[in-house]
């Protein structure tokens, strides 16, 4: 299989870029907002966008994401509409689906992959997959690239195989905690760096707890990037009600985007 979301992810290496991946739940606060949104994302110069796909029990999201998540579920949101409404939203960033395995086989897997990938999804995250189960997901590999999560406690063997193993990128939890709410130690993630560095050329990006453009900017200086969920999903959540939303929220990208692009790489 070829990795394209890998091959794209590290074309913008090549150009210099530390790379921004913010994540949005699908359908919050409304579709038609969250379609504007994702818009948004794309002009900023996001390099992909996570697309939370609405769980009933998203047991690794914060409170902030399941907030968001139950609102679109009450909103009538299910994973097969989503690659239906996205089928006809052309954007340029590739898009990466958030998950939970239930939803996966629910779906069916072969089909999940095709229909996901149809819709311009490029890569797939089981939340509750850890490395030993990605195999489960082997029928959708060919149309979606499975991305593991490693932590700071993966002893170095594992991390060796999940180098190995996981596709478009290795996502890595920043530290102990639910999704916005993680200590971050950077003395702890370095050595996480140093391992993946030695059996995967695939970027490595840090997630989970990236709540400000200064963080942000802090841990691209020793991975390829960041994942920013929580603090994106919040931004939206105080500002549902104000007219000026979509321009507060490309202001809110763009400092993100602008810390980024302050690092240097290697």
């Amino acid at each position: 299989m070829t990795d394209r979301l890998a091959e794209t992810l590290n074309v913008k290496k090549i150009e210099k870029k530390k790379l921004f991946l913010p994540y949005l739940t699908f359908g919050y606060p409304n579709i038609p907002i969250f379609l504007d949104l994702l818009k948004i994302c794309q002009d900023q110069g996001v390099d992909a966008i996570e697309i939370g796909i609405p769980h009933s029990d998203p047991v690794a999201d914060g409170p902030i994401l399941q907030e968001s998540s139950y609102h679109a579920l009450k909103n009538g949101v299910t994973p097969k509409m989503i690659p239906e409404v996205l089928s006809s939203v052309q954007l340029k960033v590739p898009l990466i689906a958030m998950t939970y395995g239930n939803i996966v086989f629910q779906y069916g897997i072969e089909r999940f992959g095709k229909d996901y990938h149809q819709a311009g999804f490029q890569g797939l995250i089981v939340a509750d997959f850890p490395l030993e189960t990605s195999r489960m997901l082997d029928d959708l590999k060919e149309m979606l690239s499975v991305i593991i999560l490693a932590s700071t406690n993966t002893l170095a063997e594992r991390l060796r195989k999940i180098g190995q193993e996981s596709c478009g990128f290795v996502y890595i939890v920043s530290g102990k905690g639910i999704t916005g709410k993680t200590n971050i130690d950077l003395e702890q993630i370095k050595p996480v760096i140093t391992g993946l560095r030695k059996t995967t050329t695939v970027p490595l990006l840090i997630g989970f707890g990236v709540n400000s453009p200064e963080i942000a900017r802090e841990l691209a200086m020793i991975a390829d990037g960041v994942i920013v969920g929580s603090a994106v999903v919040r931004f939206i959540a105080q500002h549902i009600d104000d007219p000026e939303l979509m321009c507060g929220f490309a202001r809110y990208l763009s400092q993100y985007r602008q810390a980024l692009d302050q690092v240097s790489v290697i």
